[in-house]
């Protein structure tokens, strides 16, 4: 409170409120009067909003309420399914801007200082071996609990379905990496973002200012850097809108279609499968490459909106800005270093997806020949899964489907279309490994930080 001279008035007046935002609370300055002519000034902080893993919680667990209540209407899939779609369209247009500003400032910047090898490094590093490792987890969840992968609706279906898909998704991607037309290659980058990554990365490359001439280029970009991160931010703020639309479609799919609630067993299973890979996988690996010297649990903690808004979109393209805003904000990791890691672990790093695939796999193999798959089998699986998850991101929201595909096809293994029955599981296995892709992006971000020699604590009244 601060004590200021002033004109007596008869009667307490208050004269304004002033409004300025600042971090996480609208600053409020009342200033009044008085009868004893004495002005005050007092200057009082409303939170302007609650953390993000409070709100995305709350928009997850309103999404099932909303399942319950409106599942059984004919009508609500349809009208859920469109809106989500369109959100998550949203978030997509958002994130291709962001991806390529923020990258190609973060490269330029890197290259300034010479540490581009030094976050990069660390970052495939981590990308290959939490896949490999993931891959060996989910063939261990699987021996230690087998469930054969429930029979849906879908199972019937023609045997070449998700190979067309998968062929499509590939082709199209082949396509776009053809250089035809830089400006075209960002603008039609929906589903596949290696083409804008590599043109961000080319300009990043040529802006570094190691002249005169180009400094004021690198400084207006690197303030358009700045303009990207407060969209992201605000992105990251108010994503719960989407997650709570997003996964009121997804809930009410699970509801309607019923076959995970007929089969509870594989459920369990999956269950466990997730509580092994976020609670002891990640954290042990994320502990030995940063030495032990970070809490794996903080980081997993504050990626929690990322996390479910992976889970519920099952889109790591619609989550990256999330990734890279809560990387920042809440795990004090550079602007430079969330924006250049993050890209390219989103790109790489399908731990979760190898994961998930893993484990889907080995449980229609069971599901299909009545028997446990032997030791060769769940090993080659493993190994094709991890090394096919590299161009899963061929196939953005379906990864899981495109390396259980390929890696049948790579082992020769014929199910006579039961794969198929991934099709109606798509949103929930989908999701799940999009979940655990985004934390995987968030941990690489992090140790990036680390070996960089940039890392920082932020408080936790400083986290969004």
């Amino acid at each position: 409170m601060q004590k200021r001279g002033g004109k007596p008035p008869s009667l307490l007046i208050i004269h304004t409120a002033i409004f300025c935002y600042r971090k996480n609370y609208i600053i409020c300055n009342h200033r009044f009067q008085n009868p004893f002519n004495i002005d005050y000034s007092i200057e009082v902080l409303y939170p302007l909003h609650m953390k993000t893993w409070i709100t995305y919680i709350a928009a997850l667990l309103m999404g099932l309420a909303t399942a319950l209540l409106f599942g059984s209407s004919p009508y609500a899939s349809g009208l859920l399914s469109s809106v989500s779609s369109f959100l998550i369209s949203l978030g997509v247009f958002i994130t291709i801007p962001i991806l390529f500003i923020t990258f190609s400032h973060g490269i330029s910047s890197l290259g300034k200082d010479a540490k581009g090898k030094r976050m990069f490094f660390p970052s495939l590093l981590w990308a290959v071996v939490s896949t490999a490792v993931l891959a060996l987890a989910a063939s261990l969840v699987f021996i230690l609990k087998p469930e054969p992968f429930p029979v849906t609706s879908t199972a019937g279906s023609s045997p070449g379905t998700l190979i067309s898909h998968v062929s499509y998704m590939l082709s199209s991607a082949g396509n776009a990496m053809y250089p035809l037309n830089a400006f075209w290659s960002i603008a039609s980058a929906t589903r596949f973002i290696v083409p804008v990554i590599i043109v961000a990365w080319i300009l990043g490359l040529a802006m570094k200012p190691s002249a005169d001439i180009i400094r004021p280029a690198y400084t207006t970009m690197n303030s358009f850097s700045e303009v990207m991160y407060r969209i992201s931010r605000t992105y990251t703020v108010y994503g719960f809108f989407l997650v709570y639309a997003s996964s009121s479609s997804f809930f009410v799919t699970m509801y309607q279609e019923k076959t995970i609630l007929a089969v509870p067993e594989f459920a369990k299973m999956l269950a466990a499968a997730i509580a092994v890979a976020v609670l002891i996988v990640i954290p042990l690996l994320y502990a030995v490459f940063t030495g032990f010297r970070k809490n794996p649990y903080r980081i997993i903690y504050r990626s929690i909106a990322p996390a479910l808004m992976g889970f519920s979109t099952s889109n790591i393209i619609a989550t990256l800005p999330l990734c890279e805003s809560t990387s920042r904000q809440n795990l004090g990791v550079q602007k430079r270093i969330a924006a250049t890691a993050a890209p390219v672990l989103s790109v790489i790093a399908k731990g979760g997806s190898t994961f998930i695939s893993v484990l889907s796999l080995l449980s229609l193999f069971q599901a299909t020949t009545g028997s446990m798959p032997n030791a060769k089998v769940i090993a080659a699986a493993a190994a094709c899964a991890a090394i096919v998850s590299f161009i899963s991101s061929a196939a953005a929201g379906t990864e899981t489907v495109l390396i259980t595909v390929l890696t049948l096809e790579m082992l020769g293994i014929n199910l006579y279309g039961a794969e198929n029955a991934l099709i109606a599981f798509i949103p929930l296995v989908g999701g799940i490994a999009t979940m655990l892709d985004a934390i995987i992006v968030n941990c690489g971000n992090s140790i990036a930080s680390v070996f960089v020699g940039t890392d920082t604590e932020v408080p936790y009244k400083d986290t969004i």
